[in-house]
């Protein structure tokens, strides 16, 4: 009985450190003095092994690029209002141009960790929803219209639009929606009642409008109806000067003029406001008017019979008493010839005077008070300018030659009629006859001979012929 009690005990004492050795050889951390760890879990097996059963697909991060709002719940995200109120919206033109892009105004503070997405809703079924791409924020700068105009500070938010065309809604009131976008989801909306104004109609408008200015002035310089109905559109006649011929100066400045015109009315329809004009405008069209004034001035001066010259000729009744006894006779070689002969200044001036309004019709449809043609350019077009000018005063012109000849021919009268008087006792002779002497038959041969040649270049160049009773003399 003895060893059995004392076997027993042994035999637990054994098995009790069997069993502490083996819990030790599973868990090293006891040695250290640290409780056992959990025994991690067992993973599961992926769904690709479980035979029979699809995988499922992977769930998509968030990127806050993506648009946060379709049209399909575009209806729903517009009407319940449940959003919170973002930023005030904030323009500077009474309408929306549609068809490109505008910038509105934001009031609030710039973050460049914000996402927006706009939408524009005419009244249809369907909101037009703008996509990422579409809309572009920045912080605002001096040079923005909006701060400008102190209608906004310049720590806010510029939001750039890019709108399509609206053709179902032409200058309609509309709402503009300005989504700012968390987690995929809409978080603040800002919204402002806007009217719409489509690209297609406005520049349809403004083409039209330019066109009945245009027929209004064909149609008012005219004293006398043309042959046929498309005279009336013809530039060139529109054109003429005081000598019936084309003037390359008129010309400039009338379609500088109607392209202007033409943008700032497409510019008004677009907007709803008038648009500044570029410096660089104002100076194409200083450069046109004042080349056109001077040209216009050398014209006077040298191709224009001038005032004493042209009393003495109403006296003779060389000229008939009306103001221009010339008809329209205008033809586009008018606009590249001086006297006849190819002009290659004015052929210069004509071309980059193309050139500049094909620039400033596209340019100029962007933004026309930021409208700027390279320096470069404009100074050939001044340089044309001046050359043009610069050929008209130092060519001589058959005009020229008439008016010295006339006054050649009035000192010649002035002569005869001294040595008449000198041969009649210093007394005027009561008829010519009279006055025709011996002491003054070689002033009046004189005086016949010039009017005979002066009578002849005057016709060529007036095409008034002069009888041979007005050639005599006048006492």
């Amino acid at each position: 009985m003895r060893s059995c009690s004392v076997l027993i005990p042994g035999t637990v004492l054994i098995l009790t450190i069997l069993f502490s050795l083996g819990a030790h050889a599973q868990s090293p951390s006891v040695q250290n003095g640290q409780a056992p760890a959990e025994a991690p879990a067992k993973p599961a097996a992926p769904a690709e092994a479980i035979p029979g059963k699809p995988a499922p697909p992977a769930k998509k991060k968030h990127d806050p690029r993506d648009l946060c709002i379709t049209s399909e719940d575009a209806g729903s995200e517009l009407l319940n209002k449940r959003r919170q109120v973002g930023g005030r919206i904030i323009l500077d033109t009474f309408l929306l141009p549609t068809g490109g892009n505008v910038d509105v105004g934001l009031d609030e503070p710039f973050s460049e960790s914000e996402f927006y997405f706009g939408a524009l809703d005419i009244g249809t079924s369907t909101p037009i929803i703008m996509d990422r791409p579409d809309v572009k924020a920045r912080q605002a700068a001096d040079t923005d219209p909006i701060i400008k105009k102190g209608l906004m500070k310049k720590d806010r938010t510029i939001v750039n639009l890019r709108i399509p065309d609206v053709l179902e809604a032409p200058w309609r009131q509309a709402q503009l929606y300005v989504f700012t976008c968390h987690d995929g989801s809409p978080f603040k909306v800002s919204e402002t009642a806007v009217r719409v104004s489509p690209s297609l109609y406005s520049s349809g408008l403004a083409w039209l409008i330019v066109f009945l200015g245009y027929l209004i002035a064909a149609f008012a310089f005219r004293s006398s109806r043309p042959t046929h109905l498309f005279a009336y559109l013809d530039p060139i006649a529109m054109s003429a000067g005081t000598d019936g011929k084309a003037s390359l100066g008129k010309l400039q400045i009338m379609m500088f003029s109607l392209i202007v015109f033409g943008l700032i009315t497409y510019f008004l329809l677009r907007t709803g406001v008038l648009t500044d004009i570029s410096s660089t405008v104002l100076l194409l069209l200083g450069i046109a008017g004042i080349g056109s004034t001077v040209a216009k001035g050398a014209d006077n001066s040298r191709t224009t019979i001038t005032p004493e010259n042209k009393a003495w000729l109403l006296r003779k009744q060389w000229l008939p008493s009306t103001l221009n006894p010339n008809d329209i006779d205008a033809h586009w070689r008018d606009l590249f010839t001086t006297d006849g002969e190819f002009d290659v200044y004015r052929y210069q001036s004509f071309i980059f005077s193309i050139v500049v309004g094909g620039a400033l019709i596209i340019g100029g449809v962007t933004q026309l008070s930021s409208f700027e043609i390279p320096q470069t350019l404009l100074g050939i077009l001044g340089l044309s300018q001046v050359v043009y000018i610069g050929g008209k005063l130092v060519t001589p012109t058959s005009m020229a030659d008439l008016n010295k000849s006339i006054d050649d021919l009035r000192q010649a009268e002035k002569k005869f009629r001294a040595s008449a008087i000198a041969a009649n006792s210093g007394v005027l002779p009561a008829n010519l006859t009279a006055a025709v002497g011996p002491a003054s038959q070689a002033a009046y041969d004189d005086y016949m001979s010039l009017a005979t040649d002066v009578a002849t270049l005057f016709s060529m160049q007036t095409g008034i012929g002069v009888t041979p009773a007005k050639l005599q003399p006048s006492l």
